[in-house]
């Protein structure tokens, strides 16, 4: 004997739309409805047990996380200075930052935007870790020379404050600024910088010669050239430096390495020789102008 096959879709069909002409009371107690029913409510049952623990451990699972998120303090502060200017104490209490500080409520741009504002400082890195670390990194500006007006002293006009290789000035603050308080001094004229304020900034064009005057000035030990005390510019292509044991310094703004390194060797030569240099030009490549304390004009 043949087996019979299967009800197909077909079937199914042609007995759902027979069972449409059926009356309502015949439809809600007929057989096929109740199984299609039953089948239906298994499977939304089966379905039922999986999910809803599913998500009764999904819920569990977020309120722990955020009541350990909320129950963590920052416990760990990695500080890191580039400069060494700014010291971890002196950062934490700019920021207002200690223990009751929670991880969850942490703001790390504001923290990073407060910390910038500091005018010594020039750049600001912070990121938190859970569970409980925070890393601070911030870049100080260096001082490399103060700045006031040439003519301050005649018009009472006395600010003083630092600038950074950029230009920009910041004010003096002799304790976060100890190792710098012996920088020289700029004397600006009316047109080098029109308001002498903190946060200013001074042309680039303006700014380059000094800053590599400085930077030539650092390759040499106060020994082989004594430190500058100060600086004027009294011209566009010139400068003029006062060393600190009053030597009195002639220069051009372009080849400024190569101007020190001359200045060296002239005074290198005055040691040996037991004499002392009142002013130097040093200008020319060959034969610069020396004037020795104990004699006239030397070439």
């Amino acid at each position: 004997m043949k087996s019979r096959d299967p009800i197909s879709s077909h079937d199914v069909s042609n007995v759902r739309e027979l069972e449409k002409h059926l009356s309502i009371r015949s439809r809600l107690f007929s057989l096929l409805a109740i199984r299609r029913g039953a089948l239906r409510l298994k499977k939304w049952l089966r379905l039922a047990v999986i999910l809803v623990p599913l998500t009764a451990l999904l819920a569990l699972g977020i309120r722990f996380m955020l009541e350990k998120a909320y129950g963590l303090n920052v416990e760990q502060i990695h500080f890191k200075s580039t400069r060494n200017i700014i010291s971890k104490a002196q950062a934490l209490r700019i920021l207002n930052v200690g223990e009751s500080v929670n991880m969850a409520t942490l703001n790390t741009e504001e923290m990073r935007r407060k910390l910038e504002r500091h005018p010594a400082v020039r750049s600001v890195r912070i990121h938190a870790e859970l569970p409980d670390a925070l890393y601070i990194e911030v870049e100080e500006r260096i001082p490399i020379v103060y700045v006031t007006w040439e003519d301050g002293a005649r018009a009472g006009l006395n600010t003083r404050l630092f600038m950074d290789p950029e230009g920009m000035l910041f004010p003096v603050d002799e304790t976060l600024h100890a190792d710098f308080l012996g920088v020289p001094t700029w004397y600006l004229r009316p047109e080098d910088v029109q308001e002498l304020t903190v946060n200013t900034k001074i042309e680039a064009q303006k700014v380059r010669p000094i800053a590599r005057l400085i930077a030539a000035a650092n390759r040499y030990s106060p020994e082989e050239i004594p430190p500058i005390s100060e600086i004027f510019h009294p011209k566009d292509w010139e400068l003029r430096l006062i060393l600190d044991n009053g030597a009195e310094v002639t220069m051009e703004v372009r080849n400024i390495r190569e101007q020190m390194d001359r200045l060296a060797m002239i005074l290198d030569h005055a040691h040996a020789t037991h004499r002392r240099v009142r002013a130097v030009n040093v200008i020319p490549s060959l034969n610069p102008t020396v004037i020795f304390e104990d004699s006239p004009t030397t070439k």
